[in-house]
């Protein structure tokens, strides 16, 4: 792909650790514009065979908006019992919470009204795409923008939307895991993991169909992986 663009600030600070505690916070405002985020720059990936910045638009990757932060504590302990520190101390608190915002997306005529033979023409947009604020998700799954603002493209035209014009749902996920080491002998740790992946189990909504000649036009229909819990047992020599 042929990147026109790569615009990113990023601000991160450190606690760096200390009283069993650290934490890396970081916030990224970026914006990355190509006119093919394919691969390959071919040919195919080309909308407009004739005029190539009709293609020029923020990356199919580009996120506005990206905070990460990972943070670790060492659970304090004060047991005298050799068994009771054994069960019980040297645990470990570990978290990881992102938070970004949507992938861009472009809305499709579904049909080669262009003519060109690989189709990848856009709608025309003819009115405000954009409902008003305060939905409820259930709203929001049934209908992302407004249907009636697009129309499918007229014959010998590409459409007259820009690429990758609007937003799909943003992205929020809550990571946090315990771990343990237990020294078996002088050369052998094993390392006890519960770890639990989107932990308050937010829905986050993948893109809507964005195809104009699609029967689900605007509907989402898939979502990102829910609560997952896992367990892990590692052997280190």
């Amino acid at each position: 792909a042929a990147l026109v663009g790569l615009f990113p600030d990023v601000l991160t600070a450190e606690k760096r650790f200390s009283r069993g505690f650290s934490s890396l916070p970081n916030y990224m405002f970026s914006k990355s514009i190509d006119d093919s985020s394919a691969n390959k720059s071919t040919g195919q990936t080309r909308n407009h065979p004739f005029n190539q910045r009709f293609d020029k638009g923020p990356s199919d990757f580009d996120h506005t908006h990206v905070f990460t932060s990972s943070s670790v504590w060492e659970i304090p302990s004060g047991f005298e019992s050799r068994v009771a520190k054994f069960a019980l101390g040297g645990w470990s608190l570990t978290s990881i919470v992102a938070i970004q915002s949507g992938f861009p997306f472009t809305v499709g005529s579904g049909v080669d009204n262009a003519r060109t033979g690989t189709g990848g023409q856009r709608a025309d947009l003819v009115g405000n795409p954009f409902l008003p604020g305060g939905r409820s998700r259930g709203e929001q799954v049934l209908q992302w923008l407004d249907r009636a603002a697009f129309v499918t493209n007229p014959l010998g035209t590409f459409g007259n939307q820009g690429r990758n014009m609007f937003r799909g749902p943003g992205l929020t996920a809550v990571d946090l895991g315990v771990h343990k080491n237990f020294r078996v002998t002088e050369h052998l740790t094993t390392q006890f993991r519960f770890e639990v992946f989107n932990t308050f189990n937010h829905v986050n909504l993948a893109g809507p169909d964005a195809n104009r000649n699609s029967g689900n036009f605007m509907r989402t229909s898939g979502a990102y992986d829910p609560r997952i819990l896992q367990l892990a047992l590692r052997l280190e020599w």
